[in-house]
């Protein structure tokens, strides 16, 4: 509100509504003008009205500086907002790459992925037997019993291939839960205390669906797309010279609290976990599934 000038209030005072016509306008021929200009003007409604006039004035003050401050919190928070969500998505890049990704070529385009079909020759392979030396001539000497005969190589492997999401890791067994971390960086972890393959009960493996993009180490997304596996979709279990094959039966978010995913079954079952959603740890994407096939 504008700021009214006394001599503004004394004019509003002297207007003729209220009987105080201007002075010039009057004449001393006019009794009754003359009498209306000698009356005193009402210095108690003055200041009255000076007061109210205040009052308004300070409140206008003071809910200005109030939106101002108002408006000052909301442009910080928007700003920090935009700042948090660019810096999050900036860390997290890779593993929402995957997502996009998978976005659009198999929710959009209905296809695999490209890299699907390139999970199956990343298994490793027998290494060749060696050249079979020619038979040598019977003798005394050779008719003897050998001590040793040459071990032929068997194909062996440690890793975990699930071709619909292009996994394909090694995998680090029988690890305590304060190294968890420090060897995800290697692969998946297998949680020390639960079952391994063939032994009848909860093979317990974790993995990353996200991480810093300044560690290094090329499984920071294994899992990203975890979510995706649906019930029936087959995971390969590999170590040593046999393969455990595996069928998800169940998918399901949980709290960090909820510890009972790592109990014992009646039957052997994989259970894979991961951080989620992708780049926090607010919750544990679980999948779970029954082993089918050994090989």
């Amino acid at each position: 509100m504008s700021k009214i000038e006394e001599e503004d209030l004394i004019r509003l005072f002297e207007k003729d509504e209220i009987g105080l016509a201007p002075k010039q306008e009057w004449t001393l021929s006019d009794p009754v003008r003359v009498k209306k200009a000698n009356r005193p003007i009402d210095q108690a409604n003055i200041k009255k009205v000076r007061h109210a006039i205040r009052k308004i004035s300070e409140k206008g003050g003071r809910e200005k500086r109030a939106s101002g401050f108002v408006e000052s919190v909301l442009r910080f928070t928007i700003t920090a907002g935009i700042f948090g969500f660019l810096s999050f998505m900036a860390i997290n890049y890779p593993a929402f790459a995957k997502q996009l990704k998978w976005a659009y070529y198999v929710d959009y385009l209905g296809k695999n992925l490209p890299e699907a079909k390139a999970v199956l020759s990343a298994t490793p392979t027998p290494s060749p037997s060696p050249t079979p030396k020619p038979k040598p001539t019977a003798t005394i000497d050779n008719l003897l019993p050998p001590e040793s005969l040459p071990e032929i190589p068997i194909a062996q492997g440690n890793f975990i291939k699930i071709e619909k999401i292009t996994v394909n890791a090694p995998i680090v067994w029988d690890v305590s839960e304060q190294d968890i971390l420090d060897n995800l960086k290697n692969g998946v972890v297998h949680y020390k205390g639960t079952s391994r393959p063939g032994e009848g009960g909860n093979v317990f493996i974790v993995g990353h669906s996200s991480n810093y993009f300044w560690i290094k180490s090329d499984y920071n997304q294994i899992f990203a797309l975890l979510d995706k596996l649906v019930n029936g979709d087959r995971i390969e279990i590999r170590k040593g010279t046999q393969s455990y094959f595996y069928d998800v039966t169940e998918k399901k978010v949980v709290s960090p609290k909820q510890v009972e995913v790592l109990n014992s079954l009646n039957k052997e079952t994989l259970t894979l976990m991961t951080c989620w959603p992708v780049g926090t740890n607010l919750n544990r994407l679980v999948v779970q599934a029954e082993l089918k096939l050994i090989d």
